[in-house]
Protein backbone atom coordinates (compact mmCIF):
# COMPACT_ATOMS: atom_id res chain seq x y z
CA UNK A 1 0.00 0.00 0.00
CA UNK A 2 1.38 3.38 -0.99
CA UNK A 3 0.66 6.92 -2.12
CA UNK A 4 1.92 8.63 -5.27
CA UNK A 5 1.55 12.20 -6.46
CA UNK A 6 -0.57 12.25 -9.62
CA UNK A 7 -0.97 15.81 -10.87
CA UNK A 8 -2.62 17.58 -7.95
CA UNK A 9 -3.76 14.36 -6.27
CA UNK A 10 -2.21 12.24 -3.56
CA UNK A 11 -3.37 8.92 -4.95
CA UNK A 12 -3.56 5.78 -2.86
CA UNK A 13 -2.86 2.50 -4.64
CA UNK A 14 -1.95 -1.09 -3.96
CA UNK A 15 0.73 -2.95 -5.93
CA UNK A 16 -0.11 -6.64 -5.66
CA UNK A 17 0.30 -9.95 -7.40
CA UNK A 18 3.34 -11.17 -9.31
CA UNK A 19 5.98 -8.40 -9.15
CA UNK A 20 7.56 -9.32 -12.51
CA UNK A 21 4.26 -10.11 -14.23
CA UNK A 22 2.68 -8.04 -16.96
CA UNK A 23 0.81 -5.15 -15.33
CA UNK A 24 -2.96 -4.91 -15.05
CA UNK A 25 -4.49 -1.67 -13.76
CA UNK A 26 -7.83 -2.39 -12.08
CA UNK A 27 -10.22 0.58 -12.10
CA UNK A 28 -13.17 0.72 -9.73
CA UNK A 29 -16.58 2.24 -10.25
CA UNK A 30 -17.71 5.65 -9.04
CA UNK A 31 -18.29 5.49 -5.25
CA UNK A 32 -16.07 2.37 -5.03
CA UNK A 33 -12.44 1.73 -4.15
CA UNK A 34 -9.78 -0.44 -5.71
CA UNK A 35 -9.83 -3.24 -3.16
CA UNK A 36 -13.57 -3.22 -2.56
CA UNK A 37 -14.48 -3.52 -6.24
CA UNK A 38 -11.84 -6.11 -7.15
CA UNK A 39 -11.67 -8.27 -4.03
CA UNK A 40 -12.83 -11.35 -6.00
CA UNK A 41 -10.18 -10.87 -8.70
CA UNK A 42 -7.01 -10.23 -6.68
CA UNK A 43 -6.01 -13.84 -6.01
CA UNK A 44 -6.96 -15.16 -9.43
CA UNK A 45 -5.23 -12.48 -11.52
CA UNK A 46 -2.43 -11.90 -9.04
CA UNK A 47 -1.01 -15.38 -9.59
CA UNK A 48 -0.09 -14.37 -13.14
CA UNK A 49 -0.02 -10.56 -13.35
CA UNK A 50 1.22 -7.55 -11.45
CA UNK A 51 -1.90 -5.76 -10.19
CA UNK A 52 -2.21 -2.00 -9.67
CA UNK A 53 -5.35 -1.04 -7.74
CA UNK A 54 -5.74 2.72 -7.33
CA UNK A 55 -8.40 4.63 -5.48
CA UNK A 56 -9.49 7.18 -8.07
CA UNK A 57 -9.40 10.84 -7.08
CA UNK A 58 -11.88 11.74 -4.39
CA UNK A 59 -12.45 8.08 -3.48
CA UNK A 60 -11.18 5.96 -0.62
CA UNK A 61 -7.85 7.38 0.50
CA UNK A 62 -7.11 9.56 -2.57
CA UNK A 63 -7.42 13.33 -2.37
CA UNK A 64 -9.19 15.65 -4.80
CA UNK A 65 -8.04 19.26 -4.37
CA UNK A 66 -9.99 20.31 -7.48
CA UNK A 67 -13.34 19.38 -5.96
CA UNK A 68 -16.39 18.41 -7.97
CA UNK A 69 -15.17 20.23 -11.10
CA UNK A 70 -12.45 17.59 -11.49
CA UNK A 71 -14.75 14.61 -11.01
CA UNK A 72 -15.32 13.56 -14.59
CA UNK A 73 -14.26 10.60 -16.69
CA UNK A 74 -11.81 12.51 -18.86
CA UNK A 75 -9.96 13.81 -15.81
CA UNK A 76 -9.99 10.37 -14.22
CA UNK A 77 -8.52 8.91 -17.43
CA UNK A 78 -5.77 11.51 -17.37
CA UNK A 79 -5.03 10.64 -13.74
CA UNK A 80 -4.71 6.96 -14.62
CA UNK A 81 -2.25 7.74 -17.41
CA UNK A 82 -0.16 9.85 -15.00
CA UNK A 83 -0.29 7.07 -12.41
CA UNK A 84 1.15 4.61 -14.93
CA UNK A 85 3.87 7.10 -15.87
CA UNK A 86 4.76 7.62 -12.23
CA UNK A 87 5.06 3.87 -11.70
CA UNK A 88 7.16 3.41 -14.82
CA UNK A 89 4.46 1.42 -16.62
CA UNK A 90 4.69 2.04 -20.36
CA UNK A 91 2.06 -0.48 -21.45
CA UNK A 92 -0.66 -2.29 -19.52
CA UNK A 93 -3.99 -4.03 -19.63
CA UNK A 94 -6.90 -2.37 -17.87
CA UNK A 95 -9.91 -3.86 -16.10
CA UNK A 96 -12.78 -1.53 -15.32
CA UNK A 97 -16.14 -1.63 -13.60
CA UNK A 98 -18.76 1.04 -14.48
CA UNK A 99 -16.88 4.38 -14.31
CA UNK A 100 -13.67 2.36 -14.43
CA UNK A 101 -14.88 1.05 -17.79
CA UNK A 102 -16.22 4.29 -19.18
CA UNK A 103 -13.05 6.29 -18.49
CA UNK A 104 -11.14 3.70 -20.52
CA UNK A 105 -12.79 4.94 -23.72
CA UNK A 106 -10.97 8.27 -23.34
CA UNK A 107 -7.82 6.55 -22.10
CA UNK A 108 -7.66 4.19 -25.08
CA UNK A 109 -8.19 7.05 -27.53
CA UNK A 110 -5.72 9.45 -25.95
CA UNK A 111 -3.05 6.91 -25.01
CA UNK A 112 -3.09 4.06 -27.53
CA UNK A 113 0.55 3.43 -26.68
CA UNK A 114 -0.39 2.68 -23.06
CA UNK A 115 -3.53 0.56 -23.48
CA UNK A 116 -2.61 -2.94 -24.62
CA UNK A 117 -6.00 -4.49 -23.85
CA UNK A 118 -9.16 -3.37 -22.08
CA UNK A 119 -11.90 -5.18 -20.18
CA UNK A 120 -15.03 -3.07 -19.70
CA UNK A 121 -17.65 -4.34 -17.26
CA UNK A 122 -21.03 -2.60 -16.90
CA UNK A 123 -20.07 0.37 -19.04
CA UNK A 124 -21.74 2.76 -21.45
CA UNK A 125 -20.67 5.36 -23.98
CA UNK A 126 -23.38 7.90 -23.10
CA UNK A 127 -26.05 8.69 -20.53
CA UNK A 128 -29.59 9.05 -21.76
CA UNK A 129 -31.49 12.19 -20.83
CA UNK A 130 -33.93 10.06 -18.86
CA UNK A 131 -31.09 8.52 -16.83
CA UNK A 132 -29.51 11.93 -16.25
CA UNK A 133 -32.78 13.41 -15.06
CA UNK A 134 -33.47 10.54 -12.68
CA UNK A 135 -30.10 10.94 -10.94
CA UNK A 136 -30.09 14.74 -10.90
CA UNK A 137 -33.37 14.62 -8.99
CA UNK A 138 -31.89 12.57 -6.13
CA UNK A 139 -30.47 13.93 -2.90
CA UNK A 140 -27.52 12.32 -1.12
CA UNK A 141 -29.82 10.99 1.59
CA UNK A 142 -32.27 9.54 -0.93
CA UNK A 143 -29.47 7.83 -2.83
CA UNK A 144 -27.97 6.42 0.37
CA UNK A 145 -31.36 5.07 1.44
CA UNK A 146 -31.89 3.41 -1.95
CA UNK A 147 -28.41 1.91 -2.23
CA UNK A 148 -27.88 0.97 1.39
CA UNK A 149 -31.26 0.05 2.88
CA UNK A 150 -29.57 -1.92 5.66
CA UNK A 151 -27.52 -0.10 8.27
CA UNK A 152 -24.70 -2.62 7.95
CA UNK A 153 -24.24 -1.93 4.24
CA UNK A 154 -24.22 1.84 4.84
CA UNK A 155 -21.64 1.39 7.59
CA UNK A 156 -19.42 -0.61 5.22
CA UNK A 157 -19.75 2.07 2.55
CA UNK A 158 -18.98 4.97 4.88
CA UNK A 159 -15.94 3.11 6.23
CA UNK A 160 -14.49 2.94 2.71
CA UNK A 161 -14.40 6.72 2.48
CA UNK A 162 -13.41 7.97 5.94
CA UNK A 163 -9.74 8.71 5.17
CA UNK A 164 -10.74 12.23 4.03
CA UNK A 165 -13.11 12.78 6.94
CA UNK A 166 -15.96 10.97 8.65
CA UNK A 167 -18.55 12.58 6.37
CA UNK A 168 -16.59 12.23 3.13
CA UNK A 169 -18.95 9.49 1.97
CA UNK A 170 -21.54 12.23 1.52
CA UNK A 171 -19.14 14.12 -0.77
CA UNK A 172 -18.62 10.94 -2.82
CA UNK A 173 -22.35 10.44 -3.31
CA UNK A 174 -22.81 14.14 -4.07
CA UNK A 175 -20.07 13.97 -6.69
CA UNK A 176 -21.81 10.96 -8.23
CA UNK A 177 -25.05 12.89 -8.53
CA UNK A 178 -23.06 15.78 -10.00
CA UNK A 179 -21.87 13.59 -12.89
CA UNK A 180 -25.28 13.82 -14.47
CA UNK A 181 -25.14 17.58 -14.89
CA UNK A 182 -22.03 17.32 -17.06
CA UNK A 183 -21.89 17.93 -20.77
CA UNK A 184 -21.44 14.70 -22.73
CA UNK A 185 -17.87 15.64 -23.68
CA UNK A 186 -16.72 15.86 -20.06
CA UNK A 187 -17.17 12.13 -19.65
CA UNK A 188 -17.30 10.49 -23.07
CA UNK A 189 -15.63 10.76 -26.46
CA UNK A 190 -17.72 11.73 -29.45
CA UNK A 191 -19.47 8.68 -30.83
CA UNK A 192 -17.63 9.03 -34.15
CA UNK A 193 -14.29 8.71 -32.34
CA UNK A 194 -14.99 5.27 -30.91
CA UNK A 195 -14.02 3.58 -34.16
CA UNK A 196 -10.48 4.90 -33.65
CA UNK A 197 -9.89 2.73 -30.58
CA UNK A 198 -7.33 0.15 -31.67
CA UNK A 199 -6.88 -1.84 -28.47
CA UNK A 200 -8.70 -5.17 -28.18
CA UNK A 201 -11.71 -4.73 -25.90
CA UNK A 202 -13.81 -7.23 -23.99
CA UNK A 203 -17.25 -5.98 -22.96
CA UNK A 204 -18.87 -7.87 -20.08
CA UNK A 205 -22.42 -6.84 -19.27
CA UNK A 206 -25.24 -8.07 -17.10
CA UNK A 207 -28.53 -8.83 -18.81
CA UNK A 208 -30.34 -7.21 -15.87
CA UNK A 209 -28.17 -4.14 -15.43
CA UNK A 210 -30.58 -1.53 -14.04
CA UNK A 211 -28.41 1.37 -15.17
CA UNK A 212 -27.43 0.42 -18.70
CA UNK A 213 -29.54 -2.04 -20.67
CA UNK A 214 -27.60 -4.78 -22.48
CA UNK A 215 -28.63 -3.16 -25.77
CA UNK A 216 -26.20 -0.35 -24.92
CA UNK A 217 -23.35 -2.84 -24.64
CA UNK A 218 -24.38 -4.32 -27.98
CA UNK A 219 -24.33 -0.87 -29.57
CA UNK A 220 -20.89 -0.12 -28.16
CA UNK A 221 -19.62 -3.49 -29.33
CA UNK A 222 -20.60 -2.61 -32.90
CA UNK A 223 -18.78 0.73 -32.71
CA UNK A 224 -15.44 -0.71 -31.55
CA UNK A 225 -13.31 -2.29 -34.27
CA UNK A 226 -11.63 -4.93 -32.09
CA UNK A 227 -14.28 -5.83 -29.55
CA UNK A 228 -15.74 -8.97 -28.03
CA UNK A 229 -19.00 -9.05 -26.09
CA UNK A 230 -20.38 -11.31 -23.40
CA UNK A 231 -23.78 -10.71 -21.77
CA UNK A 232 -24.10 -12.61 -18.50
CA UNK A 233 -27.51 -14.01 -17.49
CA UNK A 234 -29.14 -13.09 -14.19
CA UNK A 235 -26.52 -10.40 -13.60
CA UNK A 236 -26.94 -6.74 -12.69
CA UNK A 237 -24.50 -3.84 -12.66
CA UNK A 238 -21.55 -5.57 -10.98
CA UNK A 239 -20.38 -8.59 -13.04
CA UNK A 240 -16.98 -8.91 -11.25
CA UNK A 241 -18.79 -9.05 -7.90
CA UNK A 242 -21.99 -10.89 -8.85
CA UNK A 243 -20.41 -13.49 -11.16
CA UNK A 244 -16.73 -13.57 -10.15
CA UNK A 245 -15.94 -17.08 -11.36
CA UNK A 246 -17.41 -16.51 -14.81
CA UNK A 247 -16.03 -12.99 -15.09
CA UNK A 248 -12.54 -14.16 -14.14
CA UNK A 249 -12.59 -17.00 -16.67
CA UNK A 250 -13.74 -14.66 -19.43
CA UNK A 251 -11.21 -11.94 -18.65
CA UNK A 252 -8.33 -14.35 -18.15
CA UNK A 253 -9.03 -16.05 -21.47
CA UNK A 254 -9.30 -12.68 -23.24
CA UNK A 255 -6.02 -11.43 -21.79
CA UNK A 256 -4.22 -14.69 -22.57
CA UNK A 257 -5.16 -14.19 -26.23
CA UNK A 258 -4.63 -10.44 -26.57
CA UNK A 259 -2.07 -9.28 -24.00
CA UNK A 260 1.56 -10.24 -24.20
CA UNK A 261 5.01 -8.74 -23.78
CA UNK A 262 6.05 -6.20 -26.45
Amino acid sequence: MAFITVGDVQMFYEDLGKPDGLPIVMLHGFTGTGRADWIHQIDSFGSIYRLILPDLRGHGRSSNPGGRAEMNHRQLASDVALLCHGLGIERAAFLGESTGSMLQLSLALNRPDLVAAAVLAAGSYFWSEEYRASLRARSVDELAEQWFPESESLTQFTAMHTALGSDHWRVVLGDFIGLFSHDHGEDFPDEAELGNIRAPVLLVHGDRDPNFAPEIACQLYRKLPHAELCVLPNTGHWPPREQPRVFNLLAEDFLARTYSSP
